[in-house]
């Protein structure tokens, strides 16, 4: 009887998600039909606009919120709500629309500066534009109205990180991990700045602490990764990299480390399959050419690696250490 039960879930589930989306389909053409009789409607606007963000549509959410500014510029919110759909555009590898939000932020602004959203906003987008100063003022006022807010530490920490005052960078960022214990890129911060303070056992602390409140961000287990071969403990990287495999099999960064581990032990045909991997996802990868090269090379894989260096060339016409390695060859 078991093995009936969980398909029929499956399959339950997947009907259920399948029809709320026909449903969210279905009430955003109910509110378009609803709009183009009555266009300056805010609440069918917002109404729609919801829907959309619900659907991850911001382009189309974005849209209905300019339209609602536009009929009612002087509401301090609506131009908070632009910002917020502006920021989540550029997040998403649009990077120019942190320009416009931090614009947006800029309007209405005696009454932005006591809508907390909007400075803790503000702050995160004036770091981003490297003014500290006015980003650690928003920052401040944030945290006086509301003295627990995570994220307002957190970006306090990396002002003040960027400005190098790291006694400072470390109390903020512990403070964040105080009011929100599954801050994971707090403790990743903790972890890079006792790695370049050189305490190795705090570093890896906060490198396992970051991992334990979120084991899938992969960017989390390359940087442990990362630094773990930089202080030459080969082994102990390559377990951070097969946990990065597990999750995404064809991570380029994670198949490059480890062939160069492979290669440093002389173990020169698994480490070119490594770098082969790099290379599928990656073709235009010259260092992956360029390491798998030296792999054939000293496997007297002569053509392959001629091939490889030639490669890495085309692709990288100042890469020196390809040239004179092509130029080696018999």
């Amino acid at each position: 009887m078991r093995f009936f039960i969980v398909p029929f879930l499956l399959i339950f589930l997947s009907c259920g998600v399948e029809q709320n989306s026909e449903n969210a389909k279905s009430s955003i053409s109910l509110l378009s039909e609803a709009i183009l009789k009555s266009p300056d409607n805010i609440d069918l606007l917002q109404q729609r606009k919801v829907l959309f963000l619900k659907n991850d549509n911001l382009e189309a959410a974005l849209i209905d919120q300019e339209q609602i500014v536009s009929l009612d510029s002087s509401n301090h919110v609506s131009w908070y709500e632009l910002a917020d759909i502006q920021y989540k555009i550029a997040k998403k590898n649009k990077p120019n629309y942190y320009r416009f939000a931090l614009s947006s932020l800029m309007k209405e602004m005696p009454n932005q500066e006591a809508h907390i959203p909007s400075l803790l906003l503000r702050g995160k987008l004036q770091y981003l534009y490297r003014n500290h100063q006015e980003s650690l003022k928003d920052l401040n006022n944030t945290i006086k109205e509301n003295p627990y807010d995570s994220e307002a530490y957190f970006y306090k920490g990396l002002n003040y990180k960027e400005l190098g005052d790291i006694e400072k960078a470390i109390s903020q960022f512990q403070t964040t991990v105080e009011q929100n214990p599954f801050h994971a890129m707090a403790y990743e911060q903790l972890a890079f700045i006792y790695a370049s303070l050189g305490d190795t056992p705090l570093a890896e602390m906060f490198f396992d602490n970051a991992l334990s409140v979120d084991s899938s961000n992969i960017k989390t287990w390359y940087n442990k990764g990362k630094y773990l071969q930089d202080l030459e403990r080969y082994n102990e990287a390559e377990k951070c990299y097969y946990a990065i495999l597990k999750r995404d099999n064809f991570n380029e960064f994670a198949n490059y480390n480890l062939g160069y581990i492979h290669f440093l032990r002389q173990d020169y045909e698994m480490a070119a399959n490594y770098f082969s991997d790099a290379i599928y996802t990656n073709s235009a990868y010259a260092d992956a050419y360029y390491s798998r090269g030296l792999c054939f090379k000293a496997l007297k894989n002569i053509p392959q690696a001629r091939v490889d260096f030639q490669t890495a060339l085309r692709l990288d016409e100042t890469f020196e250490e390809a040239q004179i390695e092509l130029q080696k060859l018999p």
